[in-house]
């Protein structure tokens, strides 16, 4: 998935002036400092991803009461992101596409999103410099995690003219913007691998909301709702440390085709820490994508990425002939074979379990 800038359109302001008033009129019982468009839709004349950023700024004992107004409109909470004092709400009407911020006044990530924007809008030369390093970005087909840490020496020099971050605050946003959870975006021979973002939110929700694709599972096929719930479960663990969901997409030439994911365990039932931790893994692909080795591609990938030592598992319905000779080509062991071992879809269906230890 692309990255996609286009030239500055003068309806942004307006689209912001919309949204706000959406905003405000759930937060009518909340206690708001301001309502601020941020981001490069907000600097006139600054080619921009097309998406809406706003920061609704509260003190530190209103943003609770914030979060809990939005949430009560249907809203996602996604949590901090790993930026402190931050917290990044999905907003479900994405026309235009938004992204909404509940931010601690004076947080010095607060000031980060004011200051890049006062700067920008008052400095015409960092304004297309930084117009011309995203736009290259974006003739490159550079995927979301790239395009961030990409553009992140641009960010800090508009940041260090703007005077108003220390040294500390610049480390840490650079941080930030090295691009988001541990494993960025990997590449095999066809497949990209790389974190989830929201807009994975409609093809994961096509994905698994196929019956063919879920028949083996315990599970009905999603809807899109459950597959929002999904993306923002996924997008919040990946800020965890340590990470125990692991969970990439996986593209074939820019497309979304499927998902390889893990579940890591770290202590025993006592709660103390166990030698080798032990990690569950899945994947599901779209049906025109299997068959045809996309699967195992990933998969050997992702087990490269993923941390050491592990003792690995692959659990599935012996009657899912793709799963277990998966784990056969990856050179998993054959453990075990248990009947009736649960219900599937109202019958009894075996287990079929191969570990390999990485």
């Amino acid at each position: 998935m692309s990255v996609v800038v286009v030239p500055y359109n003068p309806e942004w302001p307006s689209y912001f002036e919309k949204i706000k008033a959406e905003l405000t009129s759930y937060l009518v019982d909340v206690e708001i400092l301001s309502i601020e468009h941020v981001g490069s839709t907000s600097v006139p004349g600054l080619a921009a991803k097309p998406i809406i950023d706003i920061d609704i700024i509260v003190t530190r004992s209103n943003v609770q009461p914030a979060i809990d107004a939005l949430v009560n409109a249907s809203f996602l909470n996604l949590g901090e992101l790993g930026i402190t004092d931050r917290h990044a709400l999905k907003d479900p009407n994405q026309s235009p596409k938004r992204n909404i911020y509940v931010c601690v006044a004076d947080a010095f990530q607060t000031r980060n999103h004011l200051a890049l924007r006062d700067t920008l809008r008052s400095n015409p030369s960092l304004r297309d410099e930084y117009a011309a390093v995203k736009l290259q970005l974006a003739a490159e087909d550079t995927n979301i995690i790239d395009y961030i840490s990409g553009k992140s020496f641009i960010v800090q020099k508009i940041l260090k003219a703007a005077g108003l971050l220390n040294d500390d605050e610049l480390v840490a946003i650079k941080k930030a913007n090295s691009g988001r959870g541990t494993f960025g975006a990997t590449k095999t021979e066809r497949l990209l691998l790389r974190e989830f973002i929201m807009d994975d939110v409609q093809p994961l929700s096509e994905l698994e909301g196929k019956a063919e694709v879920v028949r083996y599972q315990t599970r009905p096929p999603w809807t899109r709702e459950q597959a929002w719930e999904e993306v923002g479960e996924i997008i919040r663990d990946a800020t965890v440390i340590p990470r125990s969901h692991i969970e990439l997409a996986v593209e074939h030439e820019k497309r979304f085709i499927g998902r390889v994911g893990a579940k890591i365990k770290r202590d025993g039932e006592d709660g103390a820490l166990i030698k080798v931790p032990h990690a569950d893994l899945w994947y599901s692909f779209e049906p025109e994508y299997q068959g045809k080795g996309y699967a195992t591609e990933a998969m050997k990938k992702f087990i490269e990425l993923l941390p050491k030592p592990l003792e690995l598992e692959i659990e599935c319905d012996p009657r899912n002939t793709g799963s277990w000779k998966l784990a056969e080509r990856l050179e998993f062991e054959k453990i075990s074979l248990i009947e009736k071992a649960f219900k599937c879809k109202g019958e009894w269906v075996d287990s079929l379990v191969y570990q390999k230890r990485i």
